[in-house]
């Protein structure tokens, strides 16, 4: 990837669905799904969730954008301070390359995640109006409104300051600052006793994109922390997704 300083090489996660052949594609329905931390990162492993949408014929991308772990400290902190920067970028041209594979229907295009993958899916639908739906999950959008409501106020003011020493700087690292700019349907969705991505900031996005005539729906799993724990919400966490996604799919009657 380049635009910011010399280029960079990101790799992904990709998972397909049965029979896929890379060889000889046909372009498939496919969610970008950026994983949370974002100090974290993506391997080659088995999770249901991936397995849930590839059984239902969708690609499942999982980039391991600027700002994962296990590529070193320089890559890792390339997102320090700044988020809604170069992982876009990388999560957007590791989409581009399957676009360009033939592999992912560009008109098919979806995006989800949790967490900082929740985040990030924000900052997406900021960026671009390219996917037919996005789910941000368990996130935060607003980071001057989050701090001191959330858990991480000591790990936010280490890399952003206090909201009244550097607003425009939290402004910066908020996807909410630029919501004018979403016309993506957008499920969001929370945990009541999250205290790590409090539920009022998917209130806070939910309302700001009603408010704009933008397509949305809110979902707060009660009683539910940081990580939906109960078994029935975590299958109705799954089964909501999809229901959404194939309400906008431009291929779905």
């Amino acid at each position: 990837m380049e635009g910011d300083g010399d280029p960079v090489t990101v790799e992904s996660m990709v998972y397909t669905p049965p029979g896929f052949d890379p060889a000889d594609p046909e372009p498939h329905p496919t969610v970008l799904w950026p994983h949370g931390g974002p100090m974290s990162y993506d391997d080659p492993t088995f999770r249901f969730t991936n397995t849930y949408f590839t059984s239902r014929g969708y690609i499942v991308l999982r980039p391991n954008y600027r700002g994962s772990t296990s590529y070193g400290q320089a890559f890792c902190e390339t997102l320090r301070g700044r988020w809604g920067s170069v992982e876009v970028v990388d999560q957007l041209a590791a989409l581009d390359d399957l676009v360009g594979r033939g592999w992912a229907a560009p008109d098919r295009l979806f995006a989800t995640g949790f967490s900082y993958g929740g985040i990030s899916t924000g900052f997406l639908v900021t960026e671009t109006d390219r996917f037919a739906a996005a789910a941000p999950e368990h996130g935060i959008y607003d980071r001057r409104s989050a701090f001191g409501t959330d858990d991480t106020h000591v790990f936010t003011e280490h890399d952003l300051g206090l909201p009244w020493e550097n607003p425009e700087l939290y402004e910066a690292n908020s996807s909410v600052t630029e919501i004018d700019q979403v016309e993506t349907p957008l499920l969001v969705t929370a945990g009541e006793n999250d205290w790590r991505c409090p539920p009022t900031q998917a209130e806070q996005l939910y309302v700001s994109v009603r408010k704009q005539g933008v397509p949305a729906k809110l979902v707060v799993y009660q009683d539910e922390g940081h990580s939906p724990g109960d078994p029935d919400n975590a299958v109705h966490r799954l089964e909501t997704i999809v229901e959404w996604f194939e309400r906008f799919d431009p291929t779905e009657d």
